[in-house]
């Protein structure tokens, strides 16, 4: 299944249009600020139902509109339309022309990865970023792991709110209660969180194989589960630290995906263009072990395309997608010369031509 065809109306500086895509790749190329991030954005919005570049919806609006809408039609038939309303703020989404709720449903139709300046941080960033990591292949590939996930941060909160109204030091019992629960729903995160990524170091030791990563031997990936030891003894030790600063100190949520080359971490020995090539190889990681685990397609958006990529690894990344199953590709680069070289393998190839914030294509 692929995004087939893709409309779209009062969507920032678009103008409005509907489009046909190429089940391969799509190259959308332009000047700078004439409309190929909004464009990507869009897409993303329509099959994720969020923004790679803010969470503020009422700026995705056209000036002097206060809404605007995301059609898609699917190889398969399948209908995916969303509106969002600035007056309402609300969002209403039709799957199928029935009217759904849930976000997760949207995002497990066609999962989407996108690849922008900003997603080459993830070596760099703090724990969360790579938390979030972890936590969208599992949202994918195990069908429980949502229920799981809301199950422990719902107990984290309410484990928070008592520590912050607790009145008495003297609570054992109470306490030991919350903890038991709270315990439980840890574990299995962790538990899920440790099994994917003994699933993902292998397929990443070897699209790095692929691009020729120098370092592929000496890569490894290990899981700190947010604490040492066993929880129940960490939450017992340091109850009257938590009781203190009214939050809970260790769990799944401090926990942290490890990427080191040797004994240090990848961060503080890898060169710009290494971090750059171990980034593009942990997302197309993930997207092999989603097809593999689930047998789903799925988007991949490259944002500025060659920003970020000198010329050899924008040939690397493209031949290294080119040979991932099922995998649809939007990018968006300055010029259409920067990009045909690596795209010529491709049969279904199709390039667009922003300027403006109108869509023209160019190249079937």
């Amino acid at each position: 299944m692929y995004l087939s065809e893709f409309s779209y109306s009062s969507f920032r500086n678009l103008s409005d249009s509907k489009i046909s895509l190429s089940r391969d790749i799509n190259v959308i190329y332009g000047n700078n600020a004439a409309g190929k991030s909004s464009f990507l954005e869009a897409v993303c919005y329509l099959v994720s139902g969020r923004s790679f570049r803010t969470p503020k919806q009422n700026l995705m609006i056209s000036h002097d509109f206060s809404d605007f809408t995301l059609f898609g039609k699917f190889s398969n038939n399948t209908k995916l339309g969303v509106t969002y309303s600035q007056t309402t703020k609300s969002k209403r989404i039709k799957l199928d022309e029935q009217l759904i709720k849930s976000l997760s449903l949207v995002a497990a139709l066609y999962p989407v990865q996108v690849l922008s300046p900003e997603s080459y941080h993830l070596v760099d960033s703090g724990p969360l970023e790579r938390r979030k990591y972890i936590d969208w292949l599992l949202f994918h590939v195990e069908q429980s792991y949502q229920s799981s996930w809301s199950r422990f941060h719902r107990l984290l909160k309410q484990r928070n709110s008592y520590l912050r109204n607790a009145i008495s030091f003297n609570k054992d019992d109470e306490f030991n209660l919350w903890d038991l629960e709270y315990e439980k729903a840890a574990e299995v995160i962790n538990f899920r969180r440790s099994n994917i990524i003994k699933l993902l170091e292998p397929e990443l030791r070897q699209l790095l194989d692929v691009v020729g990563f120098e370092l592929t031997n000496d890569l490894r990936l290990s899981y700190y589960s947010g604490y040492t030891g066993k929880l129940s003894n960490r939450l017992s030790a340091h109850r009257d630290l938590d009781l203190a600063s009214g939050n809970t100190q260790y769990g799944p949520h401090k926990a942290e995906l490890r990427i080191k080359i040797g004994k240090y971490l990848a961060k503080d020995v890898l060169s710009r263009g290494q971090k750059k090539l171990l980034v593009n190889a942990l997302y197309l990681a993930q997207t092999k072990i989603l097809k593999l685990a689930t047998q789903k397609d799925s988007l991949f958006i490259i944002d500025d395309f060659s920003s970020e990529l000198d010329e050899s690894n924008q040939a690397l990344l493209i031949d290294t997608l080119r040979l991932q199953d099922n995998v649809q590709i939007i990018l968006s680069c300055l010029h259409p010369d920067m990009i045909k070289p690596f795209i010529k393998e491709y049969n279904g190839a199709a390039m667009f031509h922003v300027e403006q914030g109108k869509i023209e294509k160019v190249l079937n």
